[in-house]
């Protein structure tokens, strides 16, 4: 059996059952002009027993991008069937290759074992990469997905907390940001916060403000009602490597993080929606822009302290049953403007002691 490590060059697999086309070391030369990615054999990858492997059950989904170093063997004598069983992690250096006389060759799209996808399909015409190319002027098939339609992480996040929402501001990419994978250089391909090295300000308005300057948008909040200008930050510090993180393409990441006395669980939107369960058990919650909840049956809440509420917008509160509200302490309603108390039937006003009303004028309506 012969083993090997290679690159992923294409993860576009026209049968959709998960395959990748790998150039790999030793087999394949880094030239496209004499073996382009389409001509890659497709190569099988094999997934854990969390899939079941069938009928879509279970996990059934790989994480291999293109520029993913992976290991294998061939399942055939002629090392045409390759089997994917693993990844390879290290530290990216800005050179792909060092040849014999130890120049460092630069990562090209051109160039194999790279990412080679462009910026949109029509920038494959003429390359060897394109169908029927100089090289293979017969061959039939060529890339056809590219950068302009694949997943890309945020470039930066504008969030707001009063009733306008938030937007994603997407990077535009050049030619200079080719080879898109790998992202970055000189540092381990496990997750920044995996390693522990990641920060957490873009979970709270206090960070917001420093970077997104919205000052006055805080300020706002606290003067509808004082008592919510208090914030909590999260109490995440990963330590490595007992946090678990699974970040995706766009910018979604998931942390089950066992680091002693910061142990806990968070998933966050590439949008800046998060959820985070704390160490003390403590849930944090941030909705970025709209939600949305149906409740089909019967819901009760217990609340063993206080509850504040602050909304900056309007309120429609509508009940087609019937409505009670008691307190065991004062009662307080404070409007500001025009307020109308209405009942399609008789009304009662109950004092145990005074009733007193108050008023510039009392009129008595018809």
């Amino acid at each position: 059996m012969h083993h090997f490590y290679g690159i992923v060059e294409d993860r576009q697999d026209p049968l959709k059952i998960g395959r990748v086309r790998v150039r790999i070391h030793g087999i394949h030369t880094a030239d496209k002009s004499l073996i382009g990615t389409p001509d890659l054999p497709w190569a099988q990858v094999l997934l854990p027993t969390t899939s079941a492997g069938l009928s879509g059950l279970g996990f059934n989904s790989h994480g291999l991008v293109e520029g993913t170093t992976v290991f294998g063997f061939f399942r055939d004598g002629s090392k045409q069937d390759p089997i994917i069983i693993g990844v390879g992690t290290g530290i990216t250096t800005d050179g792909f290759k060092q040849e014999v006389g130890g120049t460092i060759l630069s990562r090209r799209v051109d160039r194999g074992f790279n990412d080679p996808r462009r910026l949109t399909p029509t920038d494959y015409k003429g390359t060897d990469d394109d169908v029927t190319p100089t090289a293979d002027s017969k061959r039939s098939w060529g890339l056809n997905k590219a950068l302009d339609t694949a997943p890309i992480i945020p470039e930066s996040l504008s969030i707001t907390y009063t009733g306008s929402g938030s937007t994603i501001t997407n990077p535009t990419l050049t030619e200079s940001d080719l080879p898109y994978y790998p992202l970055y250089f000189g540092e381990s391909d496990l997750s920044k916060f995996a390693r522990g090295d990641g920060t957490y300000e873009h979970r709270s308005i206090s960070g917001i403000v420093e970077s997104k300057n919205i000052t006055a948008v805080v300020d706002s909040i606290k003067n509808a009602d004082p008592n919510l200008a208090v914030f909590p930050n999260s109490k995440a510090n990963p330590v490595y490597p007992y946090n678990k993180v699974m970040a995706s393409e766009s910018g979604h990441m998931l942390e089950i993080d066992d680091t002693l006395d910061a142990e806990r669980i968070a998933v966050e939107h590439r949008s800046g929606t998060f959820h985070s369960i704390e160490p003390d058990g403590s849930q944090m919650t941030r909705v970025v822009n709209d939600q949305y909840t149906v409740i089909c049956k019967d819901n009760e809440v217990h609340i063993g302290g206080k509850v504040n509420v602050v909304i900056m917008g309007d309120s429609n509160i509508k009940t087609y049953g019937d409505v009670k509200l008691k307190g065991y302490g004062k009662g307080e309603i404070d409007v500001t403007g025009t307020m109308d108390i209405k009942s399609g039937g008789d009304m009662t006003l109950q004092s145990a002691k005074t009733l007193k009303l108050k008023a510039q004028v009392i009129q008595e309506g018809s």
